[in-house]
């Protein structure tokens, strides 16, 4: 059995924002079908985070977002690929989420220059890797300013879930970048629009607001659409 919401957490980690083209997500995002029929815009991101403390217990993670969706009459994010290091975060971000996690190895180096290394491994292999260092003055960043929501599916029932964050953040230069493109989407010819560490965050992860049944709904509703039958 998972452990249930709300998650709390703290940690430090890298965000990547972009605004990707579209034929790039379609062919390299790893989108469900539901994600590529509800996809809005492609204001996306890559993180990869380092959770100190949570409630399932310390962990990893490397995610994906390709854009956002048009669903209930707003704009959600949405995770399309996404590794952890534990099975307890797998398991919870599956169960009590809609978030399609995958176990991987993780190897995190903090060198003397204040940079650090990643590596993440699955099955064996090396799927990313990165080395990031952080530069400039800390700055605060908060959900307050950001609000965020993130939709995702578990079998019909729609997921929205709108976690909150604080934290200080530093810009950040990419020194180096690899991606294997059969396990995760090869960002390496992305222009990011910003890349940011953020230290010594908190979030909190309640539990989502669930539409059940939703895309057995939305489905119903565009075969009885006129023109469609």
């Amino acid at each position: 059995m998972s452990t249930p919401p709300p998650w709390h957490l703290t940690g430090d980690g890298f965000i990547w924002l972009f605004r990707f083209s579209r034929a790039f997500v379609e062919r390299d995002g790893f989108m469900a079908d539901w994600q590529r029929a509800h996809l809005q815009d492609t204001l996306g991101a890559v993180m990869l985070v380092n959770y100190h403390e949570t409630s399932a217990g310390p962990y990893h993670e490397l995610l994906f977002i390709p854009g956002r969706l048009q669903l209930m009459g707003r704009r959600l994010f949405s995770i399309s690929k996404i590794y952890v290091s534990t099975e307890a975060s797998m398991r919870g971000g599956i169960e009590n989420w809609g978030i399609p996690k995958e176990c991987a190895a993780f190897a995190r180096e903090q060198h003397a220059n204040s940079s650090v290394s990643y590596r993440v491994m699955y099955p064996g292999r090396v799927l990313f890797s990165a080395t990031l260092a952080p530069f400039g003055p800390r700055f605060p960043i908060s959900s307050a300013l950001v609000p965020l929501a993130v939709a995702q599916a578990r079998k019909s029932d729609l997921l929205i879930t709108r976690p909150t964050a604080r934290g200080t953040a530093r810009l950040c230069r990419v020194r180096e970048l690899k991606v294997e493109p059969a396990f995760f989407p090869d960002i390496t010819a992305c222009r990011p629009l910003v890349v940011i560490a953020v230290e010594r965050f908190r979030m909190t992860f309640p539990p989502p607001e669930v539409a059940q049944g939703y895309f057995i709904r939305t489905a119903h509703d565009v075969a009885a659409a006129p023109g469609t039958g």
